[in-house]
């Protein structure tokens, strides 16, 4: 929690400067329609929140969460729209809400929870069936000197557990395909669809260990 509430206000605010590209690729993948309903998994000091709102219209509906108090005290600020709500929630155990959303988007978010499994389970208990979700992420699964280094430091500073997010979301969802040709050696980004409704949250989520 620390870390990400420090990364708020340091490194998060130098990136939501270059983020442009990639909401702008979000928002054209998602392909939104006014009306819909749209889920920000870890939606961080929320520089995304005001092209969902754009692209829902005032008659959609947008909600982004993250773990981090102060993350979500900042993305607060962007939501200056009425059907725009920031909730502070851990994604690996909060009830979305079943089949509440037509979308949703993880930017850089599954990998670096403590039960990516759930946490990806509970955004597709959370899809409409045919809801798609944007994944942008990191992926370390190949064993490289570069991917071994990272895994290493991405442990120690965000507690990764080593789970590799694009094979988790295959678990989850019917569809998942790379959003382009030649995926990289350390990020993946995909879009996942629901196609049809599947098992309940509480059947598909693993508990987590105790301790």
């Amino acid at each position: 929690m620390q870390f990400w509430d420090f990364a708020a206000l340091t490194y998060y605010r130098v990136l939501d400067r270059f983020s442009g590209s990639l909401n702008r690729l979000v928002i054209e993948k998602l392909d939104l329609s006014p009306g819909e309903a749209v889920l920000d998994i870890g939606c961080g000091t929320g520089a995304l929140i005001p092209d969902l709102a754009e692209a829902v219209g005032p008659q959609g509906r947008v909600v982004a969460m993250d773990f981090s108090p102060r993350m979500v005290a900042i993305a607060g600020k962007r939501a200056k729209w009425p059907n725009v709500e920031v909730r502070q929630a851990d994604a690996c155990d909060t009830d979305h809400g079943a089949g509440q959303f037509d979308a949703a988007v993880a930017l850089g978010a599954f990998s670096a929870m403590p039960d990516v499994p759930a946490a990806i389970a509970n955004a597709a208990d959370a899809l409409k069936p045919g809801g798609r979700l944007f994944v942008f992420d990191v992926r370390l699964a190949r064993k490289t000197r570069t991917t071994r280094f990272l895994r290493a430091a991405y442990r120690r500073i965000a507690g990764f557990t080593g789970a590799d997010v694009a094979t988790e979301l295959r678990k989850v969802f019917e569809q998942v395909e790379p959003v382009f040709a030649t995926e990289g050696d350390t990020t993946t980004v995909v879009m996942a669809r629901k196609v049809t409704d599947t098992a309940s949250r509480s059947e598909r989520t693993p508990s987590r260990p105790a301790g």
